[in-house]
């Protein structure tokens, strides 16, 4: 274990070191915004995962079996939060400016200001923290050596606008959402609609950017685990705390699975697709519990044919 957690910290060490403090230049985040968005459901259309889930899951309404529509993206100058957002009635995507410009000065100073030792394809970390439970992640990009900024501001935007596509699937094919809310008890009933959306955020991250396939990529994963050990231990006290728990717990359960496939996750995407449609609070739990205490057997089990 010892010799695994050591060559995680050397690949994360190697890429990066600290030189001057300058603030990098905002870009034009329309254009990236709209390029993200684009590029999503180009790797959507390109692994069928709307077209399996329609044919899998569609809700048999009137002899019809229910299409995906894809939303309207909408672009906010200067809402603050959140960072993103899925309008279920008007079917919209909605995405904030100012919040992301916000959320990406808070991670270049986390770095440090971090210029790149490398080329453009270089892989860099970003090491963030979460004050409500007191851990650090690592989210892995690929290096713009011209621009750090504006490489943090499209792995950041990418990661969001899958988690509101995920959204969008949620209420156009498997009607959950909706259901759920009216059904079982309002707001606080939507928990795993989260859990479910951070869970594809991150996978979809990994499989849009190439990292399942490059070892100093899901290496990322690997190291994320050890956190995800101590968040759950420390959940019951989140919630009494008044934090909402699913969209950490969907994280952490998402790099599971990527640390689990790593190179094969393309290949088992609609395993793993079939696993979210069915994630649960307790589900993801039992998952992180499991693989958190062995490391080395996910690394040795990436072509299991189960999920658990």
């Amino acid at each position: 274990m010892a010799s695994l957690l050591d060559k995680i910290k050397g690949y994360i060490n190697s890429v990066s070191y600290n030189v001057k403090k300058v603030l990098p230049l905002k870009d034009n985040l329309d254009k990236i915004i709209e390029k993200e968005y684009e590029k999503a459901f180009e790797i959507l259309d390109e692994l069928n995962i709307l077209k399996y889930i329609e044919d899998n899951y569609g809700t048999i309404k009137s002899n019809y079996k229910t299409k995906y529509i894809k939303p309207k993206l909408k672009i906010l100058e200067d809402q603050s939060s959140p960072n993103g957002e899925y309008e279920i009635w008007e079917n919209k995507i909605i995405i904030s400016k100012k919040s992301i410009e916000r959320l990406v000065d808070k991670h270049l100073k986390s770095l440090g200001y971090k210029e790149i030792r490398g080329s453009i394809g270089d892989i860099q970390y970003i090491e963030y923290s979460d004050s409500s439970y007191n851990s650090k992640f690592l989210y892995p990009f690929y290096v713009n050596e011209r621009d750090i900024r504006k490489a943090i501001e499209e792995a950041f935007i990418r990661s969001i606008i899958f988690h509101e596509i995920w959204h969008s699937i949620d209420f156009n094919i498997l009607y959950k959402p909706l259901r759920v809310f009216i059904l079982v008890g309002g707001p606080t009933a939507l928990n795993d609609f989260e859990l479910r959306a951070s869970a594809f955020e991150v996978i979809m991250y990994y499989l849009a950017n190439g990292f399942h396939k490059d070892e100093r990529g899901y290496m990322a994963a690997y190291d994320n685990i050890n956190m995800c050990r101590k968040y759950i231990e420390e959940m019951d006290k989140l919630e009494k705390d008044g934090i909402r728990v699913p969209y950490g717990l969907g994280f952490c359960y998402g790099n599971i699975i990527v640390a689990k496939y790593g190179p094969s996750l393309k290949e088992n995407i609609y395993k793993i697709i079939d696993d979210i449609i069915h994630l649960n609070k307790e589900k993801a739990i039992d998952v992180i519990k499991l693989y958190g205490d062995n490391l080395e057997w996910i690394s040795n089990d990436k072509n299991s044919n189960s999920v658990i």
